[in-house]
């Protein structure tokens, strides 16, 4: 996505194509709201991609008078926008691996960094001007937090996302993740009246999607996820992201398209092409040398993706940004909600959406258990291509609440 900026990516609505859709790019990101993991690949599951918002951060108020506070509750860039500078990399086994190292009996294990937010002592700025060769460049701190998790090392526990009830593993007491949080408390501003940890989730805590359902016929048994807000998998197009760049007033061009926080990045499709869709799949075209299932990924499009105010944020600098506010005012309107709220308000479906941009998608059980079956995985590469199977229209809500 480093060169994602280039205008050839930018193709209007409407624009002929020569060629099928492809993938451009693929991100995880392992820790609800903090930031992605670009990957050549990943592997699809029934609950999305392996390793994707298989974390969320929570904090509860320590005040016992208030009860509502005193519940866990996931935090993010909503209110948070500085997670989006808390980096992750995503470190798995591979054949060569220590089989007696901890961290490898465990899965692999996720490792954050953030800047740390006290002054840094001398023995920490030459530490950093070694890295770095910048004497003054911010100190980093790093964690380690392991992928698999036994409820023999955690308790399972109850916190909200939105409105529902989410379950975990609160792993906060973990030695190398109880270390970091109070630094880490400090560098994303949280009141001193309240307790950060960290959940994890595991089979035994996905939920059933109750909103936008995909066709049993087509999907066979009800949709899962973990951490993200509703559905599984989020596709979006590299030409929508331009487009709405192009209505950005000039101050706030050009429109970082990782603020939106897919999945799946297309090409080669024009602008807004992929809000028709109701099914595809993924055809294995890369030129990847490593194993997979020779099964085509088949998944449901459910509706479009209704936007909130995180793509506000500014994912480099960890703040919301805004227009040039005109003569007589203090403060500009957000951006890109405002533009999203003029433009991309293209149906009625969720009354609270400001705008939408980007597709919720399922798979389907079929290719999951065709892979299954042949005891291989069921990745999904970059270059690969996209194939419509079925076009229709989508009104967020329309396919009511219950299988």
């Amino acid at each position: 996505m480093a060169d994602q900026y280039n205008p050839k990516f930018g193709l209007p609505p409407g624009t002929a194509i020569d060629g099928a859709p492809r993938i451009k790019a693929i991100y995880l990101h392992p820790i609800k709201s903090c930031g992605p993991v670009e990957v050549d690949r990943a592997l699809l599951t029934k609950s999305g991609f392996m390793y994707d918002r298989c974390f969320a951060f929570a904090t509860k108020s320590v005040n016992g008078d208030d009860t509502a506070a005193s519940k866990w509750r996931f935090i993010s860039q909503r209110k948070n926008p500085v997670m989006s500078r808390i980096k992750t990399e995503l470190w798995l086994p591979h054949k060569y691996s220590n089989l007696h190292d901890p961290l490898v009996q465990s899965g692999g294990c996720v490792v954050m960094t953030f800047e740390d937010p006290d002054l840094p002592s001398w023995t920490s700025r030459v530490e950093t001007f070694f890295h770095t060769g910048n004497l003054f460049a911010p100190s980093q701190l790093s964690f380690i937090v392991p992928l698999d998790v036994t409820a023999t090392q955690a308790k399972l526990k109850t916190f909200g996302i939105h409105s529902r009830d989410a379950k975990g593993l609160d792993i906060g007491g973990i030695p190398s993740i109880a270390a970091a949080l109070s630094k880490l408390k400090k560098f994303l501003g949280i009141p001193a009246d309240q307790i950060l940890t960290l959940f994890k989730c595991t089979p035994d805590t996905l939920t059933r999607t109750d909103k936008n359902l995909a066709p049993l016929k087509h999907i066979g048994s009800p949709a899962l996820h973990g951490y993200t807000d509703q559905q599984p998998v989020n596709i979006n197009s590299l030409s929508s992201v331009h487009a709405v760049s192009a209505l950005l007033p000039t101050e706030n061009q050009p429109l970082n398209a990782l603020r939106f926080r897919a999945n799946i990045w297309i090409i080669n499709a024009p602008a807004y092409e992929e809000e028709t869709w109701k099914r595809y799949r993924i055809l294995p075209k890369s030129n990847g040398t490593q194993p997979r299932a020779s099964v085509a990924p088949a998944l449901s499009v459910v509706c479009r993706t209704s936007r909130c105010t995180m793509p506000n944020v500014n994912p480099e600098t960890g703040s919301f940004d805004a227009d040039t506010p005109p003569p007589g005012r203090k403060r500009g309107k957000a951006q890109p909600s405002t533009t999203l709220v003029q433009y991309r308000t293209v149906e009625t479906g969720n009354k609270a959406a400001l705008g939408y941009l980007g597709m919720h998608c399922v798979p389907e059980d079929g290719s999951l258990k065709s892979a299954e079956e042949q005891g291989a995985g069921l990745y999904i590469e970059v270059g690969d291509e996209i194939e419509v199977l079925e076009r229709g229209t989508h009104l967020y809500g329309s396919t009511g609440d219950d299988y």
